[in-house]
């Protein structure tokens, strides 16, 4: 799992006043991510999976209004998803 402290360099953070907020961005990242890619646990050794959950953290870091999920997060998960027929 990635750490906070891998966040907050990735969002080039360097105070503890919103560590809380960005731990439930750290969850939420994973269980979407897990949501999509329909594995559990996530393997977040893969560097698109990684990539794709820390744009997942800086997009709703950012953007705090419910826009939606950049189709960037997707394309990066798309080749580790397992299908279910």
């Amino acid at each position: 799992m990635l750490s906070l402290d891998t966040v907050k360099e990735f969002l080039r953070i360097d105070h503890n006043e919103e560590d809380g907020y960005l731990s439930v961005l750290l969850l939420l990242a994973k269980e979407l991510c897990e949501n999509y890619l329909r594995i559990s646990p996530l393997d977040d050794e893969k560097e698109c999976i990684r990539q794709a959950q820390l744009l997942v953290i800086s997009h709703f870091y950012e953007r705090r209004d419910g826009t939606p999920v950049p189709s960037a997060v997707y394309r990066l998960l798309d080749a580790y998803r397992n299908e279910v027929f």
